[in-house]
Formats: structure tokens, sequence, C-alpha cells
């Protein structure tokens, strides 16, 4: 009954009554719901284009190009302007992209260059937007609410990608890309007046705003991260839980569907929609359970249950148990950045945010490769022993962890 009296949800769930939250929070869940419409519409136009899987891949993979290849500029701008003012040009560039490319399907013909162009130039405002978003929850919420605020901001990500799927798959059926796009355009129109409804006074990045040369700021980022122990081994278990994230589990899935399961295309499409369920649950469980836990024991319990997860997930014999496991599997992996994030916001002073930040987005990108990973150890391990495997290298990533954060512990995380 103790610790049940420690879970105090209605304590935990008031984390909307700090400031910029619910701004932040609900541009997150449009920003995710207005995703949808580029990733689905565009990567069957260019395969209805060109009948290549190949040119599908490289419209899907284009985006994360600029997101590593800017890294720690982007995180340079976000700690030498002032935040929200980047926010709203990530909205703002976002929302014109959108509306440009509503134009050229309706009055233009579209090919392959144009959904090229268009990839490549989001991903440039992506490696600015969402590094500046997690640096105002560090600078606008009380210390020990930032993990729930970014479990909360990871929920409304999750949200938007399960409600919207279907709407635009049925929408580009029915009424084809243009209208597709002309709600993309709404979703983000609204994104950005919320944006320019988040406020942060001024004064908390004058101390940013030195005289030395930008190049000079990149290279002081990376030099604060390499003299801090517990921020370099965050920055490392974030690439280790990357390759063993997301996308590890969707390079599986179809795999596990046809030859284990025997649901073919249909079990793909139930165990993705788990795995947006998880992404859901994750958070809500994380915001109601850390203070009891604490949040090391947060990071800790959500890598021993993503471990237990695949071996579970490896043996399970039907498409239902599986499901299950691929939504415990899946709620893991935003509670793990929720808590990982957090211990950046508080531990980095917030002159260095944005720099540090930038370097934990560059560390998960990795993430590209899980799906090879995951290809290169189900070809020579076979799939039952390549889930095990990835189930024992979770579990030491969890150790390694405990072994390490333990003795760098911060206020309130």
């Amino acid at each position: 009954m103790r610790f049940l009296n420690g879970v105090r949800l209605r304590g935990r769930f008031g984390i909307l009554s700090e400031p910029n939250v619910k701004p932040l929070a609900s541009a997150t869940l449009l920003n995710a719901a207005g995703n949808n419409v580029y990733v689905i519409v565009l990567t069957w136009l260019a395969y209805d284009i060109t009948d290549s899987p190949l040119a599908v891949g490289f419209v899907v993979g284009l985006r994360f190009i600029p997101i590593m290849v800017m890294g720690v500029i982007s995180g340079a701008v976000s700690d030498r302007m002032h935040r929200p003012t980047v926010l709203r040009l990530y909205a703002l560039w976002y929302t014109g992209l959108s509306f440009a490319f509503t134009c050229l399907l309706y009055w233009w013909e579209v090919n392959l260059i144009h959904i090229l162009i268009y990839m490549f130039l989001l991903g440039l405002a992506f490696s600015f937007g969402p590094n500046a978003r997690r640096a105002i929850y560090g600078d606008s919420v009380s210390k020990d609410r930032v993990v729930d605020a970014l479990a909360l901001d990871g929920a409304a990500f999750s949200l938007g990608h399960l409600m919207m799927p279907a709407v635009v798959a049925f929408v580009l059926a029915a009424y084809g890309a243009t209208t597709a796009f002309a709600i993309q355009c709404v979703l983000y129109s609204a994104m950005t007046a919320l944006a320019f409804s988040v406020k942060l006074p001024r004064r908390q990045v004058e101390s940013s705003r030195e005289h030395s040369s930008f190049l000079k700021s990149v290279g002081e980022g990376i030099s604060y991260a390499r003299s801090q122990t517990g921020i370099r081994r965050v920055l490392i278990i974030s690439s280790l839980l990357a390759l063993f994230g997301d996308n590890f589990l969707l390079a599986v899935a179809p795999i596990v569907s046809r030859d284990v399961f025997d649901s073919g295309a249909a079990g793909v499409g139930v165990l993705v929609a788990g795995g947006a369920i998880g992404g859901i649950i994750g958070p809500a469980i994380l915001i109601a359970m850390r203070r009891p836990v604490g949040a090391l024991g947060a990071l800790v319990g959500s890598i021993a249950v993503k471990a237990l997860g695949m071996v579970l997930f490896a043996f399970a014999p039907s498409l239902a148990l599986g499901l299950v496991a691929f939504i415990i599997l899946s709620a893991m992996s935003p509670a793990q950045k929720a808590l990982l994030d957090g211990y950046i916001q508080l531990a980095v002073p917030s002159e260095y945010r944005g720099r540090i930040g930038s370097l934990n987005q560059m560390a998960r990108g990795v993430a590209a490769l899980a799906a090879f990973l995951a290809g290169v150890m189900v070809q020579f391990l076979g799939i039952w022993l390549a889930i095990v495997a990835a189930g024992v290298l979770i579990a030491f990533i969890g150790v390694w962890a405990l072994a390490g954060l333990r003795h760098h512990r911060i206020d309130g995380w």
C-alpha cells in the first residue's frame, strides 16, 4: 500500500500545469500527425512513379542525411538563439514546405526529384526543431518534472502516429495526394500557431550569446560532452538502445509474421499497430511510476523489461502472444528516450543544452543501421536466436547503465 500511495497519479499527471507543456505537447501531436502524410503519400508516389523499391528506400532515408550532417551545428544555433524563435522557424519551414508541395501537386506533375528535394528540406528543418523543443522543456519545467514532460511529449508523438495513418491512407485512396497534403497544411498551420504561443524569457539565453566564433561554439559543445563522464555514458547508452529500438523491431516483424506466426502481411499490420499503442502506454507508465522507483531504477527496469520482452517475442507461439510482447517492447523505447533526454536537460547548463542535445540526436542516428543489423543477425543466426541474442545484449546494456550512472546521479533525476 505504501508503494501504491507513492504513485500519486493525480500529482504525476499535473505536469500539464507546468509552463509551456500544453502548447509544446500539442504541437508535437500535430507535428506527428502531419508527418504521416508525407511518409505515406510520398512513399506511395515514389513507388507509383518509378516502380522501384530502391527509390522508396531512398525517399525514406534521405530525411536523415541532413540530421547527421548538421549535427552539433543545429545545437549551436539552439544555444546561440532564442529557443522559441528556433521552434517557430522550424514550424514555419514545415508549414511553408507543405503549402508549396500542395500547390505543386495541384498545378504541376510531380516527379521523383520534387519528392527528394522535399524530403531533404524537411530533414534540414528536423535537425533544428525537436532539439530546441526538448531544450525548452529543460528551461521551462521544474526539475522534478522534466522527465515527465519529455515522457508526455513522447506519448503525444506516438498518439499522432497511431491515429493518422488509416485516415491518410483512406484520403489518399479516395481523394488523392493533393487532398492529403491539404490536410497536412491544416495540421502544420495549427502546430505553428502553438509554437508562437510558447513563451520563454530571453534572459535565459543571454549567457550563450558570447562573442566567440560559431565554429568555436561547436567545439566547446563537443569538449563539454567529452569532459562529463555521465553525459558520455548517456550518449553511448542512447546509441546502443537505438540499435535495438523501433527500427530493429520493424525489420524483424515481417519475418516473424510470415515464418513463425504464419500471419502474412496482416500480421505485420497487427504488430505495427500494437507498437503504436505501446508508444502511448510506456510514457504514461513512466509518468505514474518514476517517483517511487527513481529515474535510474526506471531506466534499468525498462531495459530489463525490454530484454525479457525480446525473449517473450522469440518464444511466442502465436500472433496474439507476439502482439503482447511487441506492445511491451514498443512501450519501453519512448520511456527510455524520455529518461535519457531528461538526464541531459537536467545535467547540462542551459547554455550547452542545444549542443549536447544535438549530440544525443546524432547518437540515436545509428538507428538507421538497426534494420541492417537485424537482417544480418537473422541471416546468420536465424530468427529465434537473433531475437534472443538481442535480448541478451540489451540486458548487458542495462547492467552497464546501472554500473555507470549510479555514480553520476543528479537533482531531479
